[in-house]
């Protein structure tokens, strides 16, 4: 670990922003002069704390990190990158965090492009007070990203805790002392540590009843998540399964219509073609290969119609498949509901982006609020009962490696001897 005290550090309440990294030398250092401006705006007479908290970077993201002039103090905490991933990082930063006795801690994602000195401000007040509160993000994004977003946690989460979170894993997140210490008690699977942590923190505070608040920060630029289809969900599901299994019952819409959503802006850059056409493949691949443990754990999934690339699965069609999955975790076949899911889900997003084409931005909002509610009013007409059975101890993160055609990456810890 290396630490650099800047001139400006004082004694006042003590907020750290902490950036999760791996080789993001491009951007890192943007980011966290962001942070700094924005801190010394909100705390100038506070102790103020950047941690960036990198695991196995090969660029050179730390060196650029440490020369970025801040007048924060400089934290920066290393892992190596072996069965480590963002959650490492993001666990890495609380640990610190509670070490500093922080008041705050604040999430920012290194490879953000149009991360704002204003956003430290806006996400500190929103955790302000003695009671546990978690800050998530609300902002415009391209209208081919947030897939993982629109079509998995945020309309199980409706489902399943009553709470319409436009971007529960948008990872620009804050949160205060009291849910820093609370969240000690949480299990921690393997998938959290990585790329699960965004849900796992969210899907604990709505599981706990903890406030909750959206803070508006304009637009979102930062790498296109899509080339990480078949691993970004997977691990996202895995978390929200085990947090959903932890959950005592489905909780009942809260008082009050959602507002609509204002998450979709005018920008809309397709994705690159080749990356579509080597992610379809492996998909068909897959469902050939369990075409029979499709169909028993998905019923609805019988009557999908063909697509060019693959399976049609519309904005009608989807909940009911959300419905199966949440039943199957339930009847205790987490593992199959999680990864066969991952499969109709690539193929509800190209679906998607075919009923999107010629759509206004609020006309894409709209269905997607339409589609959330849906699948909320699904999975409580099913009455998924909840709270019986458990999710598996391990995460084995190579489980599409043989679909894919990449060689099989190491298990997210390797199995005890």
């Amino acid at each position: 670990m290396h630490e650099e005290f800047g001139p400006g550090a004082g004694r006042g309440p003590v907020t750290v922003v902490g950036i999760p990294a791996r080789d993001e030398a491009r951007t890192v250092g943007a980011v966290a002069s962001a942070a700094d401006e924005g801190l010394h705006r909100a705390f100038p007479h506070g102790t103020n704390v950047v941690v960036l908290a990198e695991n196995g970077s090969t660029d050179g993201t730390a060196a650029r990190f440490a020369g970025t002039p801040l007048r924060a103090r400089k934290v920066v905490v290393s892992s190596p990158g072996e069965g480590t991933g963002k959650g490492t990082n993001v666990f890495a930063v609380m640990d610190r965090a509670r070490a500093l006795a922080a008041d705050r801690v604040l999430l920012l994602d290194a490879d953000v492009r149009s991360a704002e000195p204003g956003w430290v401000g806006r996400l500190a007040d929103a955790v302000a007070g003695a009671e546990p509160v978690l800050a998530v993000p609300s902002y415009r994004r391209d209208r081919y990203e947030a897939n993982t977003t629109n079509h998995l946690a945020s309309p199980l989460l409706a489902a399943v805790y009553g709470v319409h979170v436009q971007q529960p894993i948008g990872g620009e997140f804050a949160f205060n002392r009291a849910l820093l210490e609370r969240s000690l008690g949480w299990p921690r699977p393997e998938s959290a540590s990585l790329y699960g942590i965004d849900v796992w923190l969210t899907a604990n505070a709505l599981r706990e009843g903890i406030r909750v608040v959206e803070v508006p920060l304009g637009r979102k630029l930062h790498n296109s998540p899509f080339p990480k289809i078949l691993r970004l969900p997977q691990q996202v599901l895995d978390s929200l399964f085990h947090v959903v299994l932890r959950t005592d019952r489905l909780r009942p819409a809260g008082p009050g219509r959602p507002g609509a959503r204002a998450a979709v802006d005018g920008t809309a850059v397709r994705q690159d073609p080749e990356v579509v056409s080597r992610v379809t493949a492996s998909v068909a691949r897959y469902l050939a290969a369990h075409r029979d443990g499709v169909a028993r754990v998905f019923p609805s999934a019988r009557g999908l119609r063909p697509a060019p690339w693959g399976l049609r699965v519309t904005t009608d069609e989807w909940p009911a498949l959300l419905s199966d999955a949440l039943a199957a975790v339930a009847g205790g076949l987490f593992e199959p509901a999680r990864d066969h899911l991952v499969a109709l889900y690539v193929n509800r997003v190209l679906t998607f982006w075919e009923e999107i084409d010629g759509l206004t931005g609020g006309e894409v909002d709209r269905l997607l609020d339409r589609q959330a509610a849906a699948t909320a009013r699904a999975v409580r007409d099913r009455g998924v009962p909840l709270g019986g059975a458990g999710g598996p101890e391990r995460f084995d993160v190579r489980h599409w490696a043989g679909f894919t055609g990449e060689p099989a990456p190491r298990p997210a810890r390797e199995p005890a001897r």
